[in-house]
């Protein structure tokens, strides 16, 4: 079995890499990727890994070509970044031209391949779509639909997009098998009746587990994407109505809501913004805070189609968790979260307010238990050999 990823990872050191460069990183994305591959490497140890993780285009980015490189990570023998042009558009035919070289030269003539695909990214798809031959089984990882990846609403960008989507139904009917990170993916995706599974994410423990103590303050802690989408503005006006001086929030990530995070805290200085922080030190603050917060509105149509990769790490801290009932939360996640009424800042800030009242002990027991339920279902080797028993079962 020649097993090989096609993605967009990047081992976490080189995240400051980019930041340096003054590109966007997607740090959760990237996450659950490196999720997947530490699970794969642990069912299969001889896992292959090309990738061509996106970088923002020039001129935001000065520098225009990247050289292919070898990757180091968790003792992978094969883990290429295959490099490219950084000009707009221009980008995505290099992506794609050199992940299907990439992938060409890596696959076996010995053995069976069987291609991972990492979202639906049109370069990745189609790098593995034109090599359909060669290859006796294609996954598509489908962490977020491509429709509800952006917010444009351009004239020009719908219609790029219109066609972006004909090009991934094409590669999507020669692929053999999907894996969803929510069971309602199915009414967006033409896969017929081929087989899928859901992995509504993995959690990963970091290479350092550091002790954090618990705050002496009431601490609401939120890290992520801080666009207006995502329910920041309810978040911080559900805060400022809660009385309190030893209520503290903080909030860290990158997004369109920054400036106004900031007002916020200027005029609340129980406020705090932490900028863009490394995984450790979000890691660190999830377990030193009160309860952790996902405003993310329940009544948006996309978070039917997408599972927060935030929802797992934060269940893993063992701090409670606050956050609106999405559609694609599965019943045996009740009994492990704390749900607003509703989509309203109230409802928000009563829930807020309800469970940071409560005592360190029995917030201590139900974030627990919480815990638990992450390490024993959601581990990447749980969820990987969910995978490969999919793409191994169709072939037999």
């Amino acid at each position: 079995m020649n097993l090989i990823y096609l993605g967009s990872s990047r081992p976490e050191v080189l995240n400051k890499e980019l930041l340096d460069m003054g590109s966007h990183v997607d740090v959760a994305g990237n996450t659950l990727q490196n999720s997947l591959l530490q699970g794969f490497f642990v069912c299969i140890p001889d896992v292959k890994v090309i990738s061509a993780w996106s970088v923002s285009t020039y001129p935001k980015v000065k520098k225009i070509k990247f050289s292919r490189r070898d990757i180091a990570y968790i003792g992978i023998k094969k883990y290429v970044y295959v490099g490219g042009w950084n000009l707009p558009v221009i980008n995505l035919f290099s992506r794609f031209l050199r992940a299907r070289k990439e992938l060409k030269r890596t696959l076996s003539n010995a053995e069976d391949n069987y291609v991972l695909v990492y979202e639906t990214h049109t370069p990745f798809m189609l790098a593995a779509a034109t090599l359909r031959k060669r290859i006796k089984h294609i996954n598509l990882i489908v962490p977020d639909l491509p429709e509800f990846m952006s917010s444009n609403q351009g004239r020009l960008y719908l219609l790029l997009k219109s066609i972006d989507r004909c090009i991934i139904n094409w590669c999507i009917k020669r692929f053999d098998s999907f894996t969803l990170l929510s069971a309602s993916m199915t009414e967006r995706l033409a896969i017929g009746n081929k087989p899928w599974t859901v992995m509504e994410g993995i959690y990963q423990p970091p290479m350092e587990v550091l002790d954090s103590p618990k705050d002496t303050n009431k601490v609401i802690f939120y890290g992520g994407h801080l666009d207006r989408r995502y329910g920041i503005l309810d978040l911080l006006e559900a805060f400022i109505q809660i009385k309190g001086e030893d209520y503290r929030l903080l909030i860290c990530g990158k997004g369109d809501s920054v400036p106004i995070i900031q007002e916020y805290a200027r005029k609340d200085n129980r406020i705090q913004f932490l900028g863009l922080i490394s995984r450790s030190e979000v890691i660190g603050w999830q377990k030193k805070a009160t309860v952790l917060v996902n405003p993310r509105h329940a009544n948006e149509e996309y978070t039917k189609y997408s599972f927060p990769s935030k929802t797992i790490e934060y269940l893993a801290s063992g701090t409670p968790v606050v956050m609106h009932r999405l559609g694609c939360m599965t019943k045996e996640y009740d009994s492990f979260v704390f749900y607003a009424e509703d989509d309203s800042v109230e409802a928000l800030r009563e829930k807020l307010y309800e469970v940071c009242e409560k005592s360190r002990e029995e917030l201590a027991y139900f974030g627990g238990k919480a815990r638990e339920f992450i390490l024993l279902k959601k581990t990447s080797k749980a969820q990987c050999l969910k995978i490969l028993d999919l793409i191994i079962k169709d072939n037999h």
